[in-house]
């Protein structure tokens, strides 16, 4: 984040390893062998084993999708499925030999040879024991979409087929989370998953219109959950209605030398003046008048309880806490731990953690008041997302503060990093903070109407 006086990947080309679609062949000096029959109901852990399932349904999920997206069959791999390594044959891609450094620890579809590739040794282990089945799974199902690009014949800029793939690749992960045990979809294998685009966003600063572009860590994640649950039609649009972007470039050089930081020392007024102006703006939109918050005091869990009307909040339940008092209309944060945790993340985690207890202000202002204490978070998610909109594309009245690159993927990583009981998974709060984002407050009244 920084201010408004200033100016304003692991690219997954995984090569996906996999087997032929016949008998053991040898093609392009390579030894391609067929895939072994895998029980479906079996839980699998071995990221080969687990590679070549997802391959084996994605197929399957493919030859009937293909037909309800694009109203053609689908047409098998010519080149198959290929896995290598530093000490094996690695597989042939236009006319130029490809050597390891060039794919190392990557995966790709290769449309010259029609063949989908990947890293056996250094990606896909990686993946599997930091991220789980799932996130191998959904790789690989990012890289057949690439396939089933080539062959409806689907143009567009760069980040736009990479998104649409994270969208198919949702679509895929919702459509195999009731078939196969492998990869099902509970609440930790998809903030896993969650997790694994994270890493495979591109650098910090790369715009949406690069070349090479990929997408941000939020651009990706909102790609991977619309698919997830609308499923793939809607990923078909994307050909004629690219989705938006919030990939862009740093504003300036300070800007990129401090990887678009501020000081929280230096954040906090601007950032508090922007919420209440934009909060002051919301309720103006619906006929309704905003009290600005009387205070935020950042507190020490070691000073003891901590009185909130009749309330009194101990020293131990104080610690990570960040929260709205209706009593003394004050937001409070734990700076010993809290605080220094989301400022190591970035400057924006801090900021959209304050944003949510200003949400739950706004909470109590119009008189909401869920009984489900999730149902409340989602609420507040979603309208720190409306927030964080009216922020990135600049509509707050006198707005102090502009986004920066990276921002929206720090709200993420919070989300993935702080949590608690009365909490809905990282994935839930992300799809609410999306929905306040791209469509502002409606979808968040929605939550608790």
């Amino acid at each position: 984040m920084r201010r408004r006086s200033l100016p304003l990947l692991l690219v997954v080309a995984v090569l996906a390893a996999a087997c032929s679609e016949s008998d053991l062949v040898l093609r392009d000096d390579r030894l391609v062998r067929p895939e072994p029959e895998i029980p479906a109901g079996e839980v699998l852990t071995d990221p080969d084993d687990v590679t070549e399932l997802a391959l084996e349904d994605l197929r399957t999920y493919w030859s009937r999708t293909m037909v309800e997206v694009y109203d053609i069959e689908f047409r098998p791999l010519a080149g198959g499925y290929v896995p290598y390594g530093p000490r094996s044959p690695l597989p042939a891609c236009g006319p130029d030999p490809v050597t390891y450094d060039q794919i190392a620890e990557n995966a790709l579809y290769c449309p010259a040879e029609d063949l989908i590739a990947w890293d056996r040794e250094n990606l896909i282990p990686a993946l599997q024991e930091r991220f789980g089945s799932l996130t191998v799974g959904l790789v690989m199902a990012h890289e057949f979409a690439h396939a089933v690009q080539a062959r409806a014949g689907v143009r567009g800029a760069t980040v736009t087929l990479e998104l649409q793939a994270d969208c198919f690749a949702g679509a895929w992960v919702d459509d195999v989370d009731d078939r196969i045990p492998t990869f099902h979809t509970g609440a930790d294998a998809l903030d896993s998953a969650v997790g694994g685009l994270l890493e495979l966003r591109d650098s910090l600063g790369v715009p949406g219109y690069a070349t090479t572009a990929h997408g941000s860590g939020f651009d990706r994640v909102s790609a991977f959950q619309q698919g997830y649950e609308e499923g793939p039609a809607a990923c078909a649009t994307y050909a004629d209605e690219p989705p938006a972007v919030v990939a862009i470039p740093f504003g300036s050089p300070t800007d990129q030398a401090t990887g678009g930081n501020l000081p929280l020392d230096e954040l906090l007024e601007p950032l508090v003046a922007d919420l209440e102006s934009f909060y002051a703006a919301l309720f103006a939109e619906q006929d309704e008048v905003w009290d600005p918050v009387d205070g935020f005091e950042v507190i020490d869990p070691a000073d003891g309880a901590l009185a909130c009307g009749d309330e009194e909040i101990s020293g131990g339940e104080l610690e990570l806490a960040a929260f709205y008092c209706v009593a003394d209309d004050t937001a409070y944060m734990d700076g010993e731990d809290l605080i220094p945790a989301l400022a190591e993340i970035g400057d924006f985690a801090f900021g959209g953690e304050l944003a949510r207890i200003y949400a739950f202000a706004a909470q109590d202002q119009l008189g909401i008041d869920p009984t489900d204490e999730v149902v409340a978070g989602l609420h507040a998610d979603c309208l720190t997302g409306t927030f964080a909109a009216a922020e990135f594309r600049r509509t707050i009245p006198e707005q102090r503060l502009v986004l920066s690159p990276g921002d929206l993927d720090e709200i993420i990583i919070a989300f993935l990093t702080f949590g608690g009981e009365a909490e809905a998974s990282a994935f839930e709060r992300t799809a609410a903070f999306r929905a306040g984002f791209v469509d502002g407050a409606d979808p968040c009244r929605a939550l608790v109407d």
